[in-house]
Protein backbone atom coordinates (compact mmCIF):
# COMPACT_ATOMS: atom_id res chain seq x y z
CA UNK A 1 0.00 0.00 0.00
CA UNK A 2 1.28 3.33 -0.78
CA UNK A 3 -0.13 6.88 -0.33
CA UNK A 4 1.41 10.29 -1.86
CA UNK A 5 1.10 13.62 -2.46
CA UNK A 6 2.88 16.51 -3.07
CA UNK A 7 4.56 16.66 0.09
CA UNK A 8 4.20 13.47 1.62
CA UNK A 9 4.91 10.04 0.83
CA UNK A 10 4.04 7.06 2.72
CA UNK A 11 4.69 3.19 1.66
CA UNK A 12 3.83 0.03 3.10
CA UNK A 13 6.17 -2.84 2.33
CA UNK A 14 5.72 -7.01 3.37
CA UNK A 15 8.48 -8.72 5.18
CA UNK A 16 10.07 -11.74 4.07
CA UNK A 17 7.29 -14.31 4.30
CA UNK A 18 9.07 -16.63 7.42
CA UNK A 19 8.72 -13.09 9.09
CA UNK A 20 5.12 -12.70 8.67
CA UNK A 21 4.15 -14.55 12.45
CA UNK A 22 6.17 -11.59 13.77
CA UNK A 23 6.23 -8.58 11.64
CA UNK A 24 3.13 -6.94 10.15
CA UNK A 25 5.01 -4.65 7.74
CA UNK A 26 7.77 -2.27 6.57
CA UNK A 27 6.63 1.49 6.12
CA UNK A 28 8.54 4.23 4.53
CA UNK A 29 7.84 7.80 5.29
CA UNK A 30 8.90 11.24 3.58
CA UNK A 31 8.16 14.75 4.03
CA UNK A 32 9.64 16.85 1.29
CA UNK A 33 10.99 20.12 2.15
CA UNK A 34 7.57 22.15 0.69
CA UNK A 35 5.60 19.99 3.42
CA UNK A 36 4.03 22.08 5.65
CA UNK A 37 4.79 21.37 9.53
CA UNK A 38 1.76 20.02 11.32
CA UNK A 39 0.70 17.84 14.21
CA UNK A 40 -0.63 14.00 13.91
CA UNK A 41 -2.75 12.17 16.21
CA UNK A 42 -1.94 8.09 16.78
CA UNK A 43 -3.59 6.11 18.16
CA UNK A 44 -2.55 2.70 19.26
CA UNK A 45 -3.09 -0.19 17.05
CA UNK A 46 -1.40 -3.51 18.97
CA UNK A 47 2.08 -2.80 17.61
CA UNK A 48 5.55 -2.24 19.20
CA UNK A 49 7.56 -0.67 17.01
CA UNK A 50 11.07 0.00 15.61
CA UNK A 51 12.04 3.24 13.46
CA UNK A 52 15.45 4.33 12.03
CA UNK A 53 14.97 8.31 11.40
CA UNK A 54 17.39 9.89 8.98
CA UNK A 55 15.81 13.04 8.37
CA UNK A 56 14.94 15.97 10.56
CA UNK A 57 14.24 15.37 14.52
CA UNK A 58 10.42 15.16 15.17
CA UNK A 59 8.68 15.25 18.66
CA UNK A 60 6.75 12.54 20.11
CA UNK A 61 3.86 13.56 23.26
CA UNK A 62 2.01 11.65 25.21
CA UNK A 63 -0.55 14.17 26.84
CA UNK A 64 -1.97 11.42 29.03
CA UNK A 65 1.08 11.01 30.71
CA UNK A 66 2.21 14.41 29.92
CA UNK A 67 5.59 12.62 28.34
CA UNK A 68 7.65 14.29 26.00
CA UNK A 69 10.75 13.34 23.54
CA UNK A 70 12.24 14.85 20.87
CA UNK A 71 13.61 12.14 18.71
CA UNK A 72 16.57 12.13 16.36
CA UNK A 73 17.84 8.82 15.03
CA UNK A 74 17.22 4.86 16.04
CA UNK A 75 14.18 4.60 18.18
CA UNK A 76 12.13 1.47 19.59
CA UNK A 77 8.54 1.97 20.39
CA UNK A 78 6.65 0.20 23.28
CA UNK A 79 3.60 -1.03 22.69
CA UNK A 80 1.04 1.67 23.28
CA UNK A 81 -2.48 2.48 25.44
CA UNK A 82 -2.85 5.70 24.78
CA UNK A 83 -2.77 8.14 21.27
CA UNK A 84 0.30 10.26 21.05
CA UNK A 85 0.63 13.55 18.99
CA UNK A 86 3.64 13.35 16.56
CA UNK A 87 5.25 16.48 14.98
CA UNK A 88 6.01 15.86 11.44
CA UNK A 89 8.30 18.51 10.16
CA UNK A 90 9.33 19.24 6.68
CA UNK A 91 12.54 17.39 5.82
CA UNK A 92 11.07 13.97 7.61
CA UNK A 93 12.76 10.74 6.57
CA UNK A 94 12.02 7.81 8.33
CA UNK A 95 11.90 3.72 7.93
CA UNK A 96 9.87 1.83 10.12
CA UNK A 97 9.73 -1.92 11.32
CA UNK A 98 5.36 -2.54 12.71
CA UNK A 99 6.38 -6.12 14.89
CA UNK A 100 2.83 -7.85 15.70
CA UNK A 101 2.12 -8.65 19.46
CA UNK A 102 5.00 -10.43 20.63
CA UNK A 103 6.78 -9.93 17.44
CA UNK A 104 9.38 -7.68 19.39
CA UNK A 105 9.80 -9.43 22.42
CA UNK A 106 10.28 -13.03 20.25
CA UNK A 107 12.48 -11.47 17.85
CA UNK A 108 14.95 -8.91 19.99
CA UNK A 109 14.58 -10.60 23.28
CA UNK A 110 13.38 -6.79 24.70
CA UNK A 111 10.79 -7.33 27.57
CA UNK A 112 8.23 -5.47 26.26
CA UNK A 113 6.58 -4.62 29.80
CA UNK A 114 9.33 -2.53 30.45
CA UNK A 115 8.60 -0.36 27.38
CA UNK A 116 4.98 0.30 27.20
CA UNK A 117 4.21 3.97 25.90
CA UNK A 118 8.42 4.14 25.84
CA UNK A 119 10.74 5.49 23.18
CA UNK A 120 13.87 4.16 23.53
CA UNK A 121 17.27 4.32 21.96
CA UNK A 122 19.54 1.44 21.36
CA UNK A 123 22.28 2.82 23.78
CA UNK A 124 19.54 3.15 26.74
CA UNK A 125 18.90 -0.82 25.72
CA UNK A 126 22.37 -1.79 25.46
CA UNK A 127 21.88 -3.04 22.20
CA UNK A 128 24.23 -1.81 19.67
CA UNK A 129 23.11 -4.21 16.83
CA UNK A 130 20.17 -2.00 16.15
CA UNK A 131 22.22 1.03 15.67
CA UNK A 132 24.38 -0.89 13.02
CA UNK A 133 21.35 -1.67 11.46
CA UNK A 134 20.62 1.66 11.17
CA UNK A 135 23.19 2.61 9.56
CA UNK A 136 23.06 -0.38 7.01
CA UNK A 137 19.23 0.59 6.07
CA UNK A 138 20.87 4.02 5.63
CA UNK A 139 23.42 3.19 3.19
CA UNK A 140 21.49 0.66 1.05
CA UNK A 141 20.90 3.16 -2.30
CA UNK A 142 17.17 2.22 -2.85
CA UNK A 143 13.59 1.21 -0.72
CA UNK A 144 14.17 -2.66 -1.66
CA UNK A 145 17.09 -2.62 -0.85
CA UNK A 146 16.69 -1.16 2.19
CA UNK A 147 14.00 -3.81 3.23
CA UNK A 148 16.56 -6.39 2.11
CA UNK A 149 19.19 -5.50 5.14
CA UNK A 150 16.08 -5.44 7.39
CA UNK A 151 14.98 -8.96 6.31
CA UNK A 152 18.63 -10.14 6.22
CA UNK A 153 18.74 -9.24 10.14
CA UNK A 154 15.34 -10.44 11.17
CA UNK A 155 15.83 -13.73 9.56
CA UNK A 156 19.27 -14.01 11.00
CA UNK A 157 17.65 -13.53 14.42
CA UNK A 158 14.88 -15.76 13.60
CA UNK A 159 17.52 -18.55 13.55
CA UNK A 160 18.14 -18.68 17.41
CA UNK A 161 14.38 -17.32 18.40
CA UNK A 162 13.03 -19.24 21.31
CA UNK A 163 9.36 -21.47 20.46
CA UNK A 164 6.69 -18.64 21.40
CA UNK A 165 5.05 -19.00 24.44
CA UNK A 166 1.91 -21.27 23.83
CA UNK A 167 -0.38 -19.24 26.49
CA UNK A 168 0.61 -16.17 24.83
CA UNK A 169 -0.09 -17.28 21.60
CA UNK A 170 -3.79 -18.71 22.39
CA UNK A 171 -4.48 -15.58 24.38
CA UNK A 172 -3.54 -13.18 21.51
CA UNK A 173 -5.28 -15.12 18.69
CA UNK A 174 -8.41 -15.53 20.83
CA UNK A 175 -8.26 -11.65 21.70
CA UNK A 176 -7.72 -10.62 17.83
CA UNK A 177 -10.63 -13.03 16.47
CA UNK A 178 -12.81 -11.67 18.97
CA UNK A 179 -11.46 -7.90 17.88
CA UNK A 180 -11.23 -7.64 21.70
CA UNK A 181 -14.57 -8.08 22.53
CA UNK A 182 -14.63 -11.01 25.17
CA UNK A 183 -14.56 -10.98 28.73
CA UNK A 184 -11.02 -11.60 30.55
CA UNK A 185 -12.76 -13.81 33.13
CA UNK A 186 -14.07 -15.82 29.82
CA UNK A 187 -10.55 -16.10 28.55
CA UNK A 188 -8.69 -17.28 31.64
CA UNK A 189 -11.82 -19.78 31.84
CA UNK A 190 -11.17 -21.37 28.28
CA UNK A 191 -6.87 -21.21 28.99
CA UNK A 192 -7.72 -22.53 31.97
CA UNK A 193 -5.20 -20.90 34.11
CA UNK A 194 -5.01 -18.03 36.73
CA UNK A 195 -5.56 -14.47 35.31
CA UNK A 196 -2.10 -12.98 37.61
CA UNK A 197 -0.28 -16.22 35.64
CA UNK A 198 -1.68 -14.99 32.31
CA UNK A 199 -1.21 -11.23 32.95
CA UNK A 200 2.57 -11.84 33.78
CA UNK A 201 3.16 -13.51 30.40
CA UNK A 202 1.34 -11.47 28.78
CA UNK A 203 2.87 -8.35 29.61
CA UNK A 204 6.78 -10.06 28.91
CA UNK A 205 5.59 -11.22 25.68
CA UNK A 206 3.19 -8.16 24.33
CA UNK A 207 3.86 -5.01 27.25
CA UNK A 208 -0.07 -4.58 27.92
CA UNK A 209 -2.47 -6.54 30.14
CA UNK A 210 -4.84 -8.49 28.22
CA UNK A 211 -7.46 -6.68 29.29
CA UNK A 212 -5.59 -3.50 28.16
CA UNK A 213 -4.65 -4.88 24.79
CA UNK A 214 -8.49 -6.24 24.38
CA UNK A 215 -9.48 -2.41 25.03
CA UNK A 216 -6.95 -0.72 22.53
CA UNK A 217 -8.05 -3.62 19.72
CA UNK A 218 -11.43 -3.17 19.99
CA UNK A 219 -11.22 0.51 19.76
CA UNK A 220 -9.01 0.10 16.84
CA UNK A 221 -11.91 -2.08 15.34
CA UNK A 222 -14.78 0.01 16.74
CA UNK A 223 -12.51 3.33 14.88
CA UNK A 224 -12.71 2.04 11.70
CA UNK A 225 -16.32 0.90 12.00
CA UNK A 226 -17.32 4.14 13.10
CA UNK A 227 -16.19 6.04 9.93
CA UNK A 228 -18.39 3.78 7.77
CA UNK A 229 -21.41 2.93 9.69
CA UNK A 230 -22.05 5.95 12.55
CA UNK A 231 -24.10 8.46 10.55
CA UNK A 232 -26.32 5.39 9.46
CA UNK A 233 -26.39 3.35 12.73
CA UNK A 234 -25.51 5.67 15.76
CA UNK A 235 -26.21 2.33 18.25
CA UNK A 236 -23.21 0.20 16.16
CA UNK A 237 -20.97 -0.20 19.43
CA UNK A 238 -23.46 -1.81 20.95
CA UNK A 239 -22.31 -5.08 18.69
CA UNK A 240 -18.70 -4.43 19.64
CA UNK A 241 -18.94 -4.98 23.32
CA UNK A 242 -19.58 -1.58 24.80
CA UNK A 243 -22.68 -1.89 27.25
CA UNK A 244 -23.96 1.50 26.60
CA UNK A 245 -23.36 4.90 25.06
CA UNK A 246 -21.72 5.87 27.65
CA UNK A 247 -19.06 3.30 27.75
CA UNK A 248 -18.75 4.47 24.21
CA UNK A 249 -18.21 7.61 24.46
CA UNK A 250 -15.46 7.38 27.69
CA UNK A 251 -13.51 5.27 25.11
CA UNK A 252 -13.84 7.50 22.55
CA UNK A 253 -12.62 10.43 24.38
CA UNK A 254 -9.97 8.63 25.97
CA UNK A 255 -8.45 7.79 22.35
CA UNK A 256 -9.41 10.31 20.56
CA UNK A 257 -9.49 13.68 23.08
CA UNK A 258 -12.78 14.52 21.44
CA UNK A 259 -16.61 13.00 21.91
CA UNK A 260 -18.20 11.48 18.62
CA UNK A 261 -20.06 13.76 17.97
CA UNK A 262 -17.61 16.96 18.00
CA UNK A 263 -15.83 14.12 15.87
CA UNK A 264 -17.99 13.94 13.67
CA UNK A 265 -18.26 17.67 13.15
CA UNK A 266 -15.00 18.43 13.15
CA UNK A 267 -13.45 15.21 10.86
CA UNK A 268 -11.47 17.12 8.26
CA UNK A 269 -9.81 19.19 11.23
CA UNK A 270 -8.75 16.32 13.28
CA UNK A 271 -5.05 15.59 12.70
CA UNK A 272 -5.21 11.90 11.69
CA UNK A 273 -4.01 11.84 8.20
CA UNK A 274 -0.99 9.10 8.94
CA UNK A 275 -3.81 6.97 10.81
CA UNK A 276 -6.16 7.27 7.48
CA UNK A 277 -2.73 6.72 5.41
CA UNK A 278 -2.40 3.04 7.34
CA UNK A 279 0.20 3.69 9.85
CA UNK A 280 -3.00 2.32 12.85
CA UNK A 281 -5.36 1.26 9.94
CA UNK A 282 -3.89 -2.15 9.45
CA UNK A 283 -5.87 -5.68 10.76
CA UNK A 284 -4.06 -7.06 13.55
CA UNK A 285 -2.50 -10.56 12.87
Amino acid sequence: MSSTSQSLYYRVLPPHSLLAPYIGCYWVLRAEANHSARRELILPDGYAELILNYGEPYTWKNPARQAERTIESVHLVGERDTSILVDIPSGLNQVGVKFKPAGLFTLLRQPLSELVNQMVSPDELGDSSLRLLGEQVFDASTEAAKIVVLNTFFLRRLLVVEAPDPLVEKALRMILEQQGNLRIDDLKDVLGVHYKTLERRFKTYVGLTPKVFARVVRFKHTYKRFHAVATKDPAFFLDLGYYDQNHFIKDFKYFLHTTPTAYLRQRQAVSDEIVRRGLADRALG
